[in-house]
């Protein structure tokens, strides 16, 4: 526990936000949020329910209404069949992964075959910041495998048996993928769903960015695959799709055994999620078309601006991510030579005031994350002043 670190990606948000504080303009590629208001009828919604003065302790699993809202938004969206109590409503989809790794990967979890068994979490790379870290946490162990730039950053079945071992229980699946914005195809993950089954993994399938898809293709949840819901866990949230980071309302769907478990777990950790994010949320679903549409219309817009402003300032083109809000690029494409990843991003925060992620923090050394979730002009700014630090490297 005493090497555990903190998230790269908001430590260096932090720094980049402090340098705002002190007057500095600095052009904040990092963050991993669509940086849009809050709708006006989540907001109204909460505001509504403080001036009603009545705000009680929360139900652990949540508001019913909102938990029927939130499985009808999966069901019609993206082809589930989940029902009240398949869902809970938690404090965050990182949350919701932490209290689902601390019960499986516990002494008490019922998918040891002995108490004291350390559990092999398998994660592809890159991977989310946090899976390892948390993974950890609970005593458990990462088996990390690196996928393939040249593959599209997709893990494949091949991959994914000649990892497993004995130990292995859990499948950390993410898609839209957190950094490289890959997406599965349907073939693909049945392929995928197929292989964990057939090795009795439990996929705990990380889907926040569901609702950030531009390319018209399908978006492919790990529950639309009903042979295997049973050993199928759901992680959503508001904070992408609904421009709700800050109000961290996130879900686990599963069955009602794993729900009855996060809900006890809950009763001894938060005991819930504040009841004026919930009631924002509510207002969320029940306008959800609207909000989800013009999100992802905006972020698409800023995505569409960072690859014409890359070209611009690089000379070259980049592929059009079809998910997630980032960019990830190699340090060898930015034509960067001499540093690490690590380095490179130190040195143009402190340098050019440009903030991004090391690759490295995602387990996928010598690459960068760019976000273009900020405004346009931190994105034409950002880049132009990049592209000008390298040059002088």
């Amino acid at each position: 526990m005493s090497q555990l670190k903190a998230s790269t990606t908001v430590v260096i948000n932090s720094i980049a936000q402090s340098k705002k504080a002190a007057g500095i303009r600095v052009y904040n590629l990092s963050v991993g949020e669509p940086k849009m208001v809050t709708p006006q009828v989540v907001r109204d919604a909460a505001c509504a329910f403080i001036q009603n003065g009545d705000i009680p302790y929360p139900s652990p699993a949540g508001l019913p209404k909102l938990r029927d809202l939130a499985c009808g938004w999966m069901n019609k969206n993206y082809k589930t069949d989940y029902v009240q109590n398949e869902c809970i409503v938690t404090t965050g989809g990182k949350f919701a992964i932490y209290l689902l790794l601390q019960y499986l990967c516990g002494k008490s979890s019922s998918i040891k075959e002995n108490p004291n068994d350390i559990i092999d979490v398998i994660v592809p790379a890159p991977y989310w910041v946090s899976y390892p870290a948390i993974t950890k946490i609970m005593d458990a162990n990462p088996i990390v495998i690196n996928t393939k730039e040249s593959n599209g950053w997709k893990l494949t079945p091949e991959e994914l048996k000649a990892a497993s071992t004995k130990n292995s229980k859990i499948l950390m699946l993410n898609n839209g993928v957190n950094p490289t914005g890959t997406i599965y195809t349907r073939a693909e993950m049945q392929a995928l769903m197929n292989t964990a089954n057939e090795l009795d993994l439990i996929v705990i399938s990380d889907e926040v960015y569901s609702g950030l898809v531009y390319s018209g293709d399908e978006y492919v949840s790990c529950g639309s695959f009903p042979e295997y819901k049973d050993k199928t866990i759901i992680v959503q949230s508001m904070s992408k799709s609904f421009s709700m980071t800050g109000w961290r309302i996130g879900y686990i769907f599963a069955n009602k055994e794993i729900i009855d478990v996060m809900s006890a777990l809950s009763t001894q950790s938060t005991t819930g999620v504040s009841l004026i994010a919930q009631y924002g949320a509510i207002a969320a679903f029940e306008n959800a078309e609207a909000i989800n549409s013009s999100i992802n219309q905006t972020m698409k817009d800023r995505r569409d601006e960072f690859v014409r402003a890359y070209k611009k300032h690089f000379g070259k083109d980049i592929e059009n991510p079809k998910a997630t809000l980032y960019v990830f690029a190699s340090l060898e494409s930015l034509g960067v030579k001499g540093l690490t990843d690590e380095e490179f991003c130190i040195r143009a925060l402190e340098e050019v005031n440009v903030a991004s992620v090391p690759g490295s923090s995602f387990g996928q050394p010598g690459y960068v994350r760019f976000s273009y979730g900020s405004d346009i002009e931190d994105l034409d700014g950002g880049l132009e002043s990049l592209a000008k630090f390298i040059k002088s490297l």
